[in-house]
Parts: structure tokens; sequence; C-alpha cells
């Protein structure tokens, strides 16, 4: 006894078989819609008309309808497309820990029917994706999942690092596929500063306000190996300045090795300060080998 398909619709799949010489036929049904597929046998017409109550069915037309959805199974598999991107690219700094997320895609280029539910299995334990299996991808559909990487154990003497994330679905026609991961791994930045004192001076006016003080700069520069990146902010540590640090720009930066930035520094003090030494130091911050460092900004009013 062998089954036959005898045609095809959007969701259902017609078969005959023939049994004792007379033709059964019925049809397949295939819903794709839940999480995996329903399969269901309809519209059954027996050799002597629609299937009723009182007709009953052979056991090797049950059978042949068994067999029918084995053979929509072996039929409709699916097909992993991965990327966009083809591959991944990170630039990490050295002992750094998780870096940003960047996305990939996975797509299922099977036919109508099939559903693609990829398992993502990494190639080394700093490479990270989530989530692991990106499930129940019909025909065309795209799905989305992150990778990042835990630079918590990588050296920059050993990179770069290469690895894989093996896309894997035992129902898919090429299983699995790969993901090439590339991680550059930078070495830590190092903060300088070229002062560690920065003074303006002042008189106290009879009255009126303070004249103008002229602006003064420091430094900010990346004294770490080649290769090495340091994004640095600068915040007050006391707060109690306001009253005459007006600002320093820029607050914020990103240099290469050797690169360096000119802070330029304000002051303005508020009518009728006082005489005296006023003091705030502002942190120079940022991942690197020596984490920050401090310039004094001091306001001396005679």
């Amino acid at each position: 006894m062998s089954i036959s398909a005898a045609s095809i619709s959007a969701q259902d799949v017609g078969f005959f078989v023939n049994s004792g010489g007379r033709t059964w036929r019925w049809k397949t049904r295939m819903d794709v819609s839940g999480a995996s597929p329903v399969f269901q046998v309809i519209d059954i017409v027996s050799p002597w008309g629609p299937l009723r109550d009182s007709i009953p069915l052979p056991g090797d037309v049950v059978q042949g309808m068994s067999d029918s959805i084995v053979a929509l199974k072996a039929n409709f598999k699916p097909l992993i497309l991965v990327g966009p991107p083809s591959s991944l690219t990170f630039s990490v700094d050295e002992g750094r820990g998780f870096s940003l997320p960047l996305n990939a895609t996975v797509t299922n280029v099977g036919v109508y029917g099939s559903l693609l539910s990829p398992n993502l299995v990494v190639s080394a334990p700093y490479i990270h994706v989530d989530p692991s299996v990106v499930p129940h991808l019909a025909s065309n559909q795209e799905g989305v999942f992150q990778v990042s990487i835990d630079s918590t154990d990588l050296l920059s003497s050993s990179s770069p690092y290469s690895g894989t994330i093996s896309l894997q679905d035992p129902t898919s026609v090429n299983s699995p596929q790969s993901l090439p991961i590339t991680i550059v791994v930078r070495p830590k930045a190092v903060i300088a500063l070229n002062v560690a004192l920065v003074t303006f001076t002042a008189t106290r006016p009879l009255s009126g306000p303070y004249p103008s003080i002229a602006t003064q700069q420091f430094t900010v520069q990346n004294s770490g190996a080649s290769g090495s990146s340091l994004d640095f902010q600068i915040v007050r540590l006391t707060g109690l300045s306001q009253n005459w640090l007006a600002s320093f720009t820029p607050v914020t930066g990103v240099l290469g090795a050797s690169g360096t930035l000119n802070i330029t520094v304000t002051v303005a003090p508020v009518d009728g300060l006082m005489p005296g030494t006023y003091e705030e130091t502002l942190r120079v911050s940022g991942y690197s080998f020596n984490d920050f460092v401090d310039v004094l900004i001091r306001l001396v009013i005679t």
C-alpha cells in the first residue's frame, strides 16, 4: 500500500490510497499558526462518497492517513539563513566586563509550512547570546538575537580572539550554520594630566561685580599603550564651588593612545564673595589602568 499526493492548496494537501481495489481520498491539513505544526485529516471521501459514521475505515487507509502526516513533515523542512550581518566584530577593553550587545538575525528561508527553532551554541565562554533559542520562525520569518562579549579574562596581548555561534535545528536541511565572531581586545588606557593645580587670583572690588577673570586650561591625555581608548568624564567632587567655579568644558571626551584634549576652566565669583582661598577638586575618570586622576582648582581672592 502506498499513498500519493493528489493536490496542494494553501494549507491542505490532498492524498489518496487504493484499498481493496477502491480509492479513498482525504486532505491532510497543516496548521503552522502555533508553536509547532498541528495536523488534521479532513474531507475524507470513501469509494461510496463522503465518509459517514456508518462506513468503516480500513486499517490500511488509517495507516495511509498517518503516513500522509509523516510525508508532510518530511517535505516541509526549514532552512537556516544567518544574517544580516553575516559576521560580528567587537572592540572591547581588556578586563572591563560585558560589552554593549550587537544584534544579529536568523531567517527561515524554508518552504511554506516549515518551522525553524534554532539553538544558539557558542564556541567560547566569553561569547554570550540572548536568547539561546530563537523559537517558532515560520517561512520567511526573521528572528533577532543579541550577542555580547565578556572581556573580564581577555588579554590585549592575545588579541584578536575568534569564535563562532552555531545555529542548530535538527529539522533543518542545512543545520548547523555559523556566525563568525571577531574580538579585538584593547589594552587599558592610562589617564594623565599636565598639571595637578590650576590657580586663579582676583581682587574683590569695593562695589559691584567682579571683573572678568581670564580662563585657564589643563590637558587630559591617554598615555596608555597603542590601541587603547579612554572614554572619560569630569565631575566636581565637593559641589561647593557653584558660587565661583562657573564651568569646565568639555566634560566628556574619547581619546585614543597619546591623544590629548584641553579643558577650559572658567571662574566667575558671585557679587559680594568675601576674600579668601576657595578650592574645588575636579575628578577625571574613565575605564583605565589608574581609574581616575584629580586636579585642584583654586581661587584666591584678596
